[in-house]
């Protein structure tokens, strides 16, 4: 416990509170998941079933640290960049009456809040969060990002909804487009990929060459067909199965697009010894690769409104060319059969490139000896982590020595372990978070099983997969030494590391990697809670079932377990201290 006991006396927790930029933007209070039981809200005069009673003036954070999203909660058609003022102010409750907001104890500090941008690094993820209350209240239960299953192009500001039982329940929603909702669902990758193809399209020297898994978002297709019409464009489209499947989107594009390309012949169809599995687009000017946007996100409405995904772009020729040339040992089915054996397939590309990280590419697929040698690395990698792994990983159960690494830093309590993954079933393991334990968390991305209680909304099922990023972060904050993340589209298996046609990216610089470990966090949170939530309601006290909920004045001290060196929170909370 800290030496100065009186500091923690009758300490209920954090409230913050945000100014955000401009002077006529009014501060609020962060919002908070729980609040206190019925009996201490009673006693303090707070309705439990209202959201104001969430907010942490009168439901302070019991918790070291959080992640907020700016306009998550708030208007976004109106997101502001700039400085935002955050105000900490510890909150004590005595005999379980909340004491009022003490400003002298008040700690304020400012934050930048911008896109995501590094010297020539830009990363954006998407915002995964279909199945969220933030969701809820702004669109209601309709998790349709399309208006059918047969247009591939449709006018995006079409009405989406809310529909008449949405609109019955809550009053205040009000009539959004397709275009509203997929900006909220696609947050900063949405609007990364937007900004790419747009600034292709608007000049008349570039072109774009375009990798390809799953492929019908709507601006994303309409805009390759665009530059195709002017000869400014080259595709390969995946083709195994369930890309051939008649009225399948790809299909469709494939249809479209020779129906009005200028040049027939620049899209090809095919897969290596799988799957086409990438997901690249290479930005050309005057015919010379300049900019690449790769990453996990399919592009598709799938893949970047329901799935939890990431894009990276890098603005560097020597990277740009470096794709480009793997474009061009794929273009066509009997090169793809040949892949392997090049040199970007064989090889490591280590790069060392002005206003970059240090990286390392790897593209695949790779011949056996080369995978095995990789994975022998990267399984070292993240078994000799010395502070911390954290990872969000479509399917952590496929045959593979990185993914066996990871789950062995689940189950260990050498180091901070936190992780999420879109498996669930028999044979999948939950770890949530276990008191007096260091023992790492492992969640899934499946919840939409789980009924909130009261005051949470019933909320929208997942279509899909949610979990969709492939992503291992190690030592993201071990004294600033040595931070990696492992990223892109590859699944991170043996199996399909040689036969898909991947790549796989290694970022070694502590900005990058602390995104990602963000981005770790904030979905390892968002489902925890569902978790733990729907775990307490199978429990019951007195014929009733359990509810979590803010500790009180006679509850045990939630803060013990932050100061607990057998505890999984204490090593969180110096974790984050650095």
């Amino acid at each position: 416990m800290p030496s100065d006991q009186s500091i923690v006396d009758n300490f209920t927790g954090f409230t913050i509170q945000v100014t955000p930029p401009g002077t006529n933007k009014a501060p609020f209070f962060l919002f908070n998941r729980f609040t206190y039981d019925k009996a201490v809200c009673k006693k303090n005069n707070l309705d439990p079933t209202k959201l104001e009673t969430r907010l942490t003036d009168v439901a302070p954070l019991q918790t070291f640290r959080w992640v907020h999203t700016p306009k998550t909660n708030h208007d976004i058609n109106d997101m502001v960049f700039g400085t935002y003022q955050y105000d900490v102010t510890p909150r004590y409750m005595i005999n379980d009456v909340l004491q009022p907001l003490d400003k002298t104890l008040t700690v304020s500090f400012p934050f930048e809040v911008t896109p995501y941008k590094t010297g020539n690094l830009q990363i954006g993820f998407t915002r995964g969060f279909i199945e969220s209350q933030a969701y809820t209240r702004h669109f209601g239960s309709n998790n349709k990002t399309r208006p059918n299953q047969t247009d591939l192009v449709f006018d995006t500001n079409l009405i989406s909804g809310p529909s008449d039982k949405d609109k019955q329940k809550n009053p205040e929603l009000k009539d959004y487009t397709f275009e509203f909702q997929h900006k909220w669902l696609g947050w900063q990758a949405r609007q990364r990929v937007i900004e790419m193809f747009n600034e292709t399209i608007a000049n008349p020297k570039m072109s774009m060459d375009v990798f390809a898994f799953d492929l019908d978002e709507p601006f994303i297709c309409n805009s390759i067909i665009q530059l195709a019409k002017e000869g400014r464009a080259r595709v390969i489209l995946d083709d195994s199965k369930d890309h051939k499947k008649p009225g399948c989107f790809e299909q469709e594009f494939e249809k479209q697009y020779k129906q009005q390309a200028k040049d027939k012949k620049s899209i090809e169809r095919g897969h290596f010894g799988s799957l086409a599995h990438s997901k690249v687009s290479i930005q050309k000017l005057n015919g010379k690769p300049v900019k690449v946007l790769t990453g996990s996100t399919n592009f598709s409405t799938n893949g970047v409104y329901i799935n939890a995904n990431h894009v990276i772009i890098f603005t560097n020729d020597k990277i740009a060319a470096l794709y480009e040339k793997v474009f061009d040992n794929s273009f066509g089915q009997a090169l793809m059969d040949k892949f392997g054996d090049t040199d970007e397939a064989i090889n490591d590309s280590v790069l060392k490139e002005v206003k970059l990280p240090q990286m390392t590419i790897r593209f695949s697929p790779h011949q056996k000896k080369i995978a095995e040698k990789f994975f022998a690395l990267i399984k070292t990698r993240i078994l000799g982590a010395k502070s911390d792994v954290l990872f969000a990983i479509m399917n952590d159960h496929s045959a593979s020595d990185i993914l066996s690494a990871v789950q062995e830093q689940v189950r260990s309590d050498k180091i901070f372990t936190y992780g999420i993954t879109d498996v669930i079933g028999d044979k999948t393991e939950i770890f949530l978070y276990k008191p007096e334990s260091k023992r790492g968390i492992r969640v899934a991305g499946k919840p939409g099983q789980f009924v909130l209680p009261p005051p949470f909304e019933k909320e929208s099922n997942i279509p899909g997969i949610s979990v969709h990023h492939k992503f291992v972060v190690v030592d993201f904050n071990f004294k600033g030494k040595n931070p990696v993340v492992y990223c892109g589209s590859s699944n991170l298996a043996f199996g399909p590391e040689q036969n898909n046609g991947d790549n796989l990216i290694e970022i070694r610089d502590k900005d990058a990697v602390t995104a990602f470990a963000i981005e770790a966090i904030r979905l390892v949170d968002h489902f925890h809670f569902r978790n733990a939530q729907f775990m307490a309601q199978q429990k019951t006290t007195n014929g009733k079932k359990d509810e979590i909920h803010l500790h009180g004045t006679k509850e045990k001290a939630w803060i013990d377990k932050y100061f607990d060196k057998k505890d999984l929170r204490m090593l969180e909370r110096e974790l984050l201290i650095g």
